[in-house]
């Protein structure tokens, strides 16, 4: 049976962009479905606080230049910020736009998220656990919540404008994975564990590079029996850590979707 994962980029990435980044991953995910939203917000150069069109920090190789953008080089965002990150704009209507999405297309297994794409999947994952928490998110009619979250170099979205507190902490019944960099510079590890802490049923893996998403082998293999251990009969995020799956796959565990795996430490691996 097929895992339906929804996949949310980073800040100035789309979804075009996130799809090719994750594409090792997918191509070793076979009997996962990742659903690649776009998000609905364009940025321009007005967002941006510094003044080069240069967005390779971001993990992102779009481009502000309104007159060289293609819908593949567009950036996009879940929200853009003013008053020193302290007011979130748009966010009420990417709210609204994530709910009729979500609405149309549900049921959805887990969630996976970039940087701000991981913010915005931890702050959507609340309100599948608590309904009514934002105006444009009803709580009727009821929609499925996800069986567990995968946070790439996130953080926990704080701001003035919006009161975030009765979101977190996300409950037990969530496993919660965060994947971090030891090289990250634009989210550190520190930074990151401001969600960690957030979630109340967290694993964290590391990697040794920088800000994007782990794709060398072990890393595609351990993705892999982390989602599908959430299929049927699966042991629902219960599988060794990066480092003992092997670059062919070969250590994977026959246990991956369910069986006799038991709780093991986070261990970093490149």
């Amino acid at each position: 049976m097929t895992v339906r994962v929804l996949a949310l980029c980073g800040f100035t990435q789309n979804s075009y962009i996130y799809s090719k980044q994750l594409g090792a991953v997918r191509k070793t995910c076979k009997d996962v479905e990742f659903v690649f939203l776009e998000p609905p917000i364009v940025v321009e150069k007005a967002d941006l606080p510094w003044a080069d069109n240069n967005l390779d920090q971001f993990g992102s190789n779009a481009t502000t230049d309104e007159a060289a953008q293609t819908p593949e080089t567009t950036p996009r965002a879940w929200w853009t910020t003013v008053n020193e990150r302290k007011t979130y704009k748009k966010f009420d209507e990417t709210v609204a736009y994530l709910h009729d999405y979500i609405s149309k297309n549900e049921p959805f297994d887990g969630i996976m998220g970039f940087s701000q794409g991981a913010g915005m999947a931890a702050l959507l994952s609340a309100m599948l656990e608590k309904p009514g928490l934002h105006p444009n998110f009803p709580s009727e009619p009821p929609l499925p919540k996800f069986k567990f979250a995968i946070f790439v170099g996130g953080f926990l979205p704080t701001a003035e404008s919006h009161d975030f507190t009765p979101y977190f902490p996300l409950p037990a019944s969530l496993p919660t994975l965060h994947v971090c960099g030891r090289n990250d510079t634009l989210i550190t590890i520190e930074r990151s564990q401001t969600l960690v802490g957030k979630c109340e049923n967290s694993r964290v893996e590391l990697h040794e590079g920088g800000h994007y998403t782990p794709s060398k082998a072990s890393w595609r293999h351990f993705f892999n029996a982390y989602i599908n251990s959430f299929g049927p009969d699966g042991s629902n995020g219960d599988v060794p850590p990066v480092n003992s799956f092997g670059p062919s796959g070969a250590n994977t565990p026959v246990n991956s979707k369910g069986g006799e795996a038991t709780p093991r430490p986070s261990t970093p691996a490149s």
